[in-house]
């Protein structure tokens, strides 16, 4: 096994951890042991936990960001929307950590790096706050221009979440057409003139 392919496998088995244990719950020894490494093995590869974490969430980040765009390829709105909400419940029912890190939540703030992970973040909700926009359109003022594209990803977590739970069936497609019909069906209600009294 190549350097390379040993790191890959090493921030997989971390990634499994932090999904399953979250921050705090993960030691490196936890690493090591899902990896089928010794501690030693783990620390050649990595300084320590503030390291190795901020490399799982590049990780994760990156890989959010490049097939967020790989499912906006050529559709309508309303699809576009759809592929990128399964694209997402796909990806957080594969690593749950990735949700903690789209929202800054999976590790303390202030650690190294953290200026790069925070640009991947914008990145992502970026396309992701384009793609609601352009389905729902421009409704109204909002404070936080950020909600509606937070709101659905949250409901779509939830799904994915429950999904897990065994309350679902567990095909991503299908949860997204829920939850993409749930948050327009309640947007449009939203958005309609309410009559004058």
């Amino acid at each position: 096994m190549t350097r390379a392919e040993r790191l890959a496998a090493l921030l997989e088995a971390a990634t499994d951890v932090l999904s399953e244990r979250g921050y705090h719950g993960t030691t490196m020894r936890d690493v090591a042991e899902a990896a089928g490494v010794s501690l030693a093995t783990l620390y050649h590869y990595v300084a320590g936990k503030d390291d190795l974490v901020y490399r799982v969430e590049h990780q994760l980040l990156q890989a959010a960001v490049v097939s967020a765009r790989a499912a906006l390829v050529g559709r309508g709105s309303r699809d576009r929307l759809k592929a990128l909400l399964t694209d997402h419940i796909r990806r957080v029912q594969r690593h749950p950590a990735e949700a903690l890190s789209i929202a800054g939540r999976l590790a303390p703030p202030g650690r190294e790096g953290a200026r790069r992970l925070a640009r991947l973040r914008t990145e992502y909700m970026a396309l992701v706050q384009a793609t609601v926009e352009a389905a729902v359109g421009g409704r109204g003022r909002r404070r936080n221009p950020e909600e509606p594209a937070w709101m659905i990803l949250g409901m779509a977590e939830r799904v994915a979440t429950e999904a897990a739970q065994g309350r679902t069936p567990p095909r991503p497609g299908p949860l997204a057409t829920r939850v993409l019909s749930l948050y327009l069906d309640g947007a449009r209600a939203l958005a309609r003139p309410r009559p004058k009294s």
